[in-house]
């Protein structure tokens, strides 16, 4: 009885792997040839309509050629993306580094610089980025910018979850270059 348990325990730890290994080929690795942006930008009638909602753009941003310096290259148990936001009332973005992993069907990410952690849900062709906990000692995601700290997803607000559809890789290279 030990040996099948030992050997179920085997199987269903490979399963996870491969599972983890194919979402992040999928939504990542493999997407748009390694290099896939993901973006929402809501217009003046979505805001009017959600007042509550201080986001006005959101993106994610993968490039499977960036990496830690210590780490060759980016894995399903390891990766890094960046994201970058703009808010209602600022004009400029807000970007940083995100530290992921594969975490059964959904990715597990945290800002750098203690800026909070999000987590990512596959959602068909798309991405969920759910807020699921604050930075620097807030209950937000918070990012330092050009002109100071920028930060959205507190509770009760309309910024804790956004569904990013895939967008053209213009869009995330034309933010990460400000």
């Amino acid at each position: 009885m030990k040996a099948f348990a030992v050997v179920l325990l085997a199987v269903t730890c490979g399963a996870s792997a491969a599972a983890a290994a194919d979402i992040y080929a999928k939504y990542f690795a493999d997407a748009d040839g390694g290099r896939v942006c993901y973006a929402r930008y809501y217009d003046a009638a979505h805001l009017a309509a959600h007042p509550r909602q201080t986001v006005r753009r959101i993106m994610v941003d993968y490039d499977r050629r960036m990496h830690e310096d210590a780490d060759p290259e980016n894995t399903a148990a390891k990766f890094i993306a960046g994201i970058g936001f703009m808010l209602k009332h600022s004009g400029g973005w807000y970007t940083q580094e995100l530290f992921c992993k594969t975490a059964g069907g959904y990715f597990d990410c945290y800002l750098d610089a203690d800026g909070g952690s999000i987590r990512l849900i596959p959602d068909r062709d798309a991405l969920r980025l759910q807020v699921i906990g604050g930075g620097g000692g807030t209950d937000s995601i918070v990012v330092e910018g050009a002109a100071g700290f920028g930060k959205f997803g507190a509770p009760g607000s309309d910024d804790r979850a956004f569904i990013l559809p895939r967008a053209d890789r213009e869009l995330c290279n034309s933010v990460v270059a400000r």
